[in-house]
């Protein structure tokens, strides 16, 4: 009787193998499924990362080298990527028992199960061609003096900085003796002809010792840039304005509410006695440490800076002319960034002694991506050619006997500064790593990468660090495409 019990529970057991081998089955594949679900989801991601990180460096470059060949640029945005995931699962199964004779703890069972799992990706990609007429206008006006204050603070060199996005330094100056008021420009591009126009070079060069200095006081903490807000009136007319006294006109709370919204701002003048509407325009100043103090007054300490940078072996050019001072005095009384329409310059501000004042005129986005592009030519060829470098038309006769014989441009230049802004051809055995993209443009081969020659210097990264900044300041060239008809957008 106890073997009847023991084979009536085997019996059982395996007449229903095949159900519990069915149900363990479509237990398991959804779990398998949802893990491999998670791994695809992984590969995806990083799929899809990487290769919108090499399609944006391509354009990037692509536009770079169209610039070069002084072509037309075109630019394209991914508005967004929808991926729909679809998976399923499925099982058929069979079970039967078979018997072998009258006894039916003789049968043999026997099943089946066919598992079956699906998996669908659909991805979507929105394009969308970035050519309306606000995108257009983010192309073509300055950059915002504001990119260039947040980029400063966080740590990028001053000078790559200015030679990319800085078009010119304008420096006017007052003679108190004369009574006189000057402006000079010194512009940030090669000449494509030294040879033509030797004023061009000596502007350059001018600018290229600027930066030089710029980046030394910013290595030993000497160049702070701060931002202050400067209230810039609507109107010109320094009688316009709703007059203090007249109660009935004066501004109400809803004005200045009503002002706000719209990015405006009532503030009475002081002298006038008379409220003003304008707006709060920010401006980045540089300003120049450490300062010292005589019995009158605190300023910067321009002898002691001066005297430790003559000392510095990598700054031995800077040596002749008049360059380091010059700087030094501009900085002492600020070097503000793109100046605002109510900006006292040395000449509107003079209180019957001599000034000077300096500002940065910022370019366009497009502007820099151009400098950039065809920035290589010239510089190499300058370099090449290595001319003797014209004394400036704003210095005194005076000046210039104390200068002596003009220096050659590699004399005269810091090796800090004697690369081209970017260098987007060349040998590829001449690289120090291989490029972080490369492609070919009418029969021309451009790529991104740092050289040798450069390794163990603070230019190691220099084309990589500027690239990386180029694509940093395109993406204020923003895409909302709630904004852009059907029509326009590529699927």
């Amino acid at each position: 009787m106890n073997s009847r019990l023991t084979v009536g529970l085997g019996l059982r057991a395996d007449k229903h193998f095949g159900k519990y081998l069915l149900l363990i089955l479509c237990g398991l594949l959804p779990l398998g499924l949802s893990g491999c679900a998670t791994k695809r989801l992984k590969v995806d991601f990083t799929g899809f990362e990487k290769a919108y990180a090499q399609t944006s460096n391509q354009e990037m470059l692509l536009n770079l080298a169209r610039l070069q060949n002084r072509d037309p640029t075109y630019f394209f945005k991914i508005g967004s990527i929808q991926s729909a995931y679809k998976m399923a699962v499925s099982l058929g199964g069979t079970a039967g028992y078979t018997l072998q004779s009258t006894n039916v703890a003789a049968g043999s069972p026997a099943g089946s199960g066919t598992p079956g799992a699906t998996y669908e990706n659909d991805p979507i990609f929105t394009f969308i061609p970035v050519n309306d007429e606000t995108n257009a206008q983010l192309l073509l006006k300055p950059v915002p003096a504001e990119s260039f204050y947040f980029l400063y603070e966080q740590g990028w060199r001053a000078d790559q900085l200015v030679r990319l996005m800085v078009d010119r330094l304008e420096l006017t100056r007052y003679s108190a003796a004369n009574h006189t008021c000057t402006v000079e420009t010194i512009r940030n591009a090669p000449p494509a002809d030294y040879s033509r126009d030797p004023a061009e070079v000596s502007s350059y060069a001018t600018f290229l010792r600027i930066n030089a200095v710029v980046y030394w006081l910013q290595k030993h903490g000497y160049l702070l840039l701060r931002g202050t807000n400067t209230f810039v009136p609507y109107s010109l007319n320094n009688d316009s304005g709703i007059a203090d006294s007249a109660t009935a006109n004066a501004p109400k709370g809803s004005d200045f509410v009503s002002a706000a919204q719209k990015n405006a701002v009532w503030q009475l003048d002081p002298t006038t006695k008379k409220w003003i509407l304008g707006e709060k325009v920010f401006s980045p100043i540089f300003s120049l440490y450490p300062l010292a103090g005589d019995a009158t007054k605190l300023g910067p300490d321009i002898k002691t800076v001066e005297g430790q940078i003559l000392a510095d072996p990598e700054m031995a050019e800077l040596r002749q002319g008049p360059a380091l001072h010059m700087v030094l005095q501009a900085l002492s009384a600020g070097f503000t960034i793109e100046g605002t329409a109510n900006q006292l310059d040395a000449c509107s501000s003079a209180s019957g002694t001599s000034g000077i004042s300096t500002h940065l005129v910022m370019r366009s986005l497009l502007g820099l991506m151009a400098a950039a592009a065809q920035e290589q030519a010239p510089f190499d060829s300058l370099t090449q050619a290595n001319p003797a470098i014209p004394n400036s038309p704003y210095l005194s006769p005076v000046e210039v006997a104390a200068m002596g014989p003009p220096p050659r441009f590699l004399e005269a230049i810091p090796a800090i500064e004697r690369l081209p802004l970017l260098r987007m051809t060349g040998g590829a055995a001449d690289e120090q790593v291989s490029p972080v993209i490369q492609l070919n443009y009418r029969g021309t081969n451009y790529r991104i990468a740092d050289y040798k020659s450069d390794a163990g210097t603070p230019n190691q990264y220099w084309n990589r660090d500027v690239f990386r900044l180029i694509n940093q300041l395109t993406s204020q060239v923003t895409v909302d495409i709630s904004k852009f008809p059907l029509t326009e957008i590529l699927q």
